[in-house]
């Protein structure tokens, strides 16, 4: 585990000896994250001379104002470090402090002692923003997968390239590329499988479990109809209803969508022991794509899943049925020689990520 957890210490956050460190630790209900993990990730810190706190944080339905406890510890630290979801909560806020934050997204020991944590973290900032360069910039985009989907669209001009992009936390590992807004895309959209959350709120009745295919019909990033089984989409427009109403969205709004970009993020366990665990960790995987959809805001609250997606930029395979082709391109190529090991991540990559 110890070149994992360097790996996020240094690599990522960007800690030096001497520095203080907050732990945001979540209060263990619901089993989210390993009640062993802030200890460890600790130990090892401390173990680099690093001056850590842990403060627990409580689980919220969602998050406009930090607890006092937690609040202090993010502002005295020069860098905080989320073994919780309220940093996942507020990754689309504007934090005010000196220090660095950064949100994990790797739940568990087993996590770190892999390839998934282990693997350099600025690789995947410069991967990241390879795809950036070659997705955006006003160029036709088409997702599709064997279900049917079937979305064109366009992507916007500016994809911006730091190592946040869109949102106001450091995210460790890196295993996506920056949303692609979907107000210029229309088709259709496969839900299979199940509606999952985003990790924007938590409540109960997250997620729902969908029989077959329902299409979710787009125009211009709005979904103007649901299409399938009687009972299923019932179960859909339910699940719409409820959320939208709950929170007062936007049933119909598309924000965005983007796919995974690291070979090594697998998920161990079914995805319906727990959408809710799965859904905040298992993102990453090449073979998956999702929509943010319900409200017009990032990053919506319902998330539409597509599995083995293919996407097609101006007429070129990035993904290809679940295949991230696009590392096999000559700059990533160049990329990954300047970092041992790399390639064989991606000519290895792990399947496994809770569909069976």
């Amino acid at each position: 585990m110890r070149d994992g957890i360097d790996n996020l210490l240094f690599n990522c956050i960007g800690a030096k000896a001497g520095d203080s460190l907050a732990i945001i630790s979540e209060q263990g209900i619901g089993g989210y994250y390993s009640a062993t993990l802030d200890g460890v990730v600790a130990a090892q810190a401390r173990d680099r001379n690093l001056d850590v706190r842990i403060v627990s944080a409580p689980v919220f339905e969602e998050v406009s104002v930090f607890p006092d406890d937690v609040r202090e510890a993010i502002e005295e630290a020069d860098h905080t470090l989320f073994l919780s979801r309220i940093g996942d909560q507020v990754r689309f806020s504007e934090l005010s402090k000196a220090g660095t934050t950064t949100i994990c997204y790797a739940l568990d020991e087993e996590c770190f002692a892999s390839p998934f944590c282990s693997a350099h973290y600025e690789f995947f900032i410069q991967f990241k923003n390879l795809i950036n360069t070659a997705i955006f910039g006003v160029k036709e985009v088409i997702i599709s997968c064997p279900s049917g989907t079937r979305l064109v669209g366009i992507s916007p001009e500016d994809p911006g390239d730091d190592d946040t992009g869109e949102v106001s936390v450091k995210r460790f590992p890196m295993t996506v590329f920056r949303p692609v807004q979907a107000n210029c895309f229309s088709g259709k959209i496969a839900i299979t499988k199940w509606l999952c959350p985003t990790g924007s709120r938590i409540y109960e009745l997250e997620g729902v479990l969908i029989d077959g295919v329902v299409f979710a019909i787009v125009e211009h990033g709005r979904i103007v109809e649901f299409e399938g089984g009687l009972k299923e989409v019932e179960i859909v427009r339910a699940h719409y209803n409820f959320v939208s109403t709950k929170f007062n969205l936007d049933a119909d709004a598309i924000h965005s969508w983007h796919a995974g970009i690291h070979p090594q993020n697998g998920y161990v366990g079914l995805a319906t022991d727990n959408l809710t665990r799965w859904s905040g960790s298992a993102f990453g995987n090449p073979q998956y794509l999702h929509f943010y959809t319900c409200g017009k805001n990032p990053p919506g609250e319902i998330c539409i899943s597509v599995f083995d997606p293919t996407v097609t930029v101006e007429g070129a395979d990035f993904w290809r049925d679940g295949c991230l082709v696009f590392a096999d391109s000559p700059a990533v190529r160049e990329l990954q020689s300047n970092y041992p090991s790399m390639r064989e991540l991606f000519d290895d990559p792990v399947t496994e990520f809770g569909l069976n």
